[in-house]
């Protein structure tokens, strides 16, 4: 009996030391996977920079000169010609190594804020990232520190000479002209993807907001041209956001007045207004009346962005002696195909000649907008500027 007994022990000990060897020999396997896991990802280029961000200063010199080769990229997809850019290098005792130094000018008709979003673009891939980005001398010069984010393996100056040109033509022949709605609640990527756009669409700004007067700027210095996007009360569910109320139509007319150049003061250089909301406050003439006082003193015109079928901004406007235009299509309506409409506002300008249509800053819509305008290019049809279709 006593004999069976240890026999049983001697089994369970026995099974219990290959279960721990079974456990360790798996552990040991894990442990190589992660092991050549850790080897392969340290000779990419991001496994690089985190082992240079981790102290391994040995990965300076390799990670500083792919990130060389992408900026040099990122300059070439936003027009600098090869052999525009100048290399240096000045020492950094804190750093791992000497700084490389870049200096280059873009030519005419291209803009500091596309080789911005270009380089960054290109950084996006290889683990290094733009640190710090200045604008400096009226925003003809930016600064740029680049690097990883514990070192910095490259400072740029780049600089334009370019201005704003103010020189306008008359639509002729098929012609869009395409608002942006509801800049101002961020600043951020996809702010730039969209002011890195060539192609000329007019941004409208909400006043008020945090980064509303910051925009306004970037987008001038951009060669955009700029709306004020006023709030106005629509017919069910309208609120108050950032620093302007709505135009309300319980409002006596001292009262909008005021609003409205409040609104102004803080969306600086715009050439209009169209309405933000307001399917309420456009149907009502003596609103309206108030709005197209302040215009007519601005020299401003009112864009109509028609969200109601009962507006009078058209009639209001034409007493005031305002130039006024009205939406003929919002492109990205929810549940509805963006392109689709597109190719419809490419067909009425066809048929019709002119065509205004407004759409969001939402994402996807810069690719949709980029798309629109080579669809159009290829049907005959030009996305001109706005104040170019008002014909001012």
């Amino acid at each position: 009996m006593a004999d069976r007994k240890t026999k049983k022990k001697t089994t369970r000990k026995k099974k219990r030391a290959g279960g721990g060897l079974g456990r360790l020999a798996l552990a040991l396997a894990g442990a190589a996977i992660v092991f050549f896991a850790l080897i392969k990802y340290a000779e990419t280029p991001r496994g690089q920079v985190l082992l240079l961000d981790l102290g391994f200063d040995r990965y300076y010199s390799d990670i500083q000169s792919g990130i060389g080769e992408q900026i040099e990229k990122g300059a070439s997809e936003a027009g600098m010609p090869e052999g525009a850019i100048a290399l240096s290098s000045e020492d950094d005792p804190g750093q791992p190594g000497p700084v490389a130094r870049v200096k280059g000018d873009l030519p005419a008709g291209r803009t500091l804020l596309q080789i911005n979003v270009a380089i960054d673009r290109a950084l996006s891939g290889s683990g290094g990232r733009v640190r710090t980005c200045v604008e400096k001398k009226g925003g003809r010069v930016i600064e740029m520190e680049i690097g990883t984010r514990r070192t910095i393996t490259h400072r740029c100056v780049f600089r334009i000479s370019r201005r704003i040109s103010k020189e306008t033509t008359r639509p002729t022949g098929p012609s869009i002209t395409v608002i942006v709605d509801d800049f101002g609640y961020f600043n951020n990527r996809l702010v730039r993807e969209f002011l890195a756009l060539e192609v000329p669409f007019t941004v409208s700004v909400i006043p008020g907001l945090k980064h509303s007067e910051k925009i306004c700027r970037q987008a001038r210095e951009a060669g955009k041209e700029v709306l004020c996007h006023l709030p106005m009360e629509p017919e069910k569910n309208g609120s108050d956001q950032g620093d302007i109320p709505l135009v309300r139509t319980a409002m006596s007319g001292r009262e909008i007045k005021k609003i409205v150049e409040k609104a102004l003061e803080s969306t600086p250089g715009v050439i209009g207004m169209n309405n933000h909301m307001g399917s309420k406050a456009t149907a009502d003439m003596r609103v309206m009346g108030s709005v197209m006082k302040v215009c007519r003193k601005k020299r401003l015109f009112f864009v109509d962005s028609y969200t109601t079928s009962k507006s009078v901004v058209a009639e209001a406007a034409e007493k005031a002696g305002v130039k006024t235009l009205r939406n003929d299509l919002f492109l990205d309506n929810k549940g509805e195909d963006v392109r689709e409409n597109m190719r419809k506002i490419i067909s009425i300008a066809s048929r019709r000649g002119r065509v205004t249509a407004i759409m969001h800053i939402r994402r996807g819509n810069a690719d949709h907008l980029r798309w629109l305008a080579e669809e159009a290019e290829r049907e005959g049809v030009r996305i001109i500027r706005l104040s170019d279709m008002m014909g001012s």
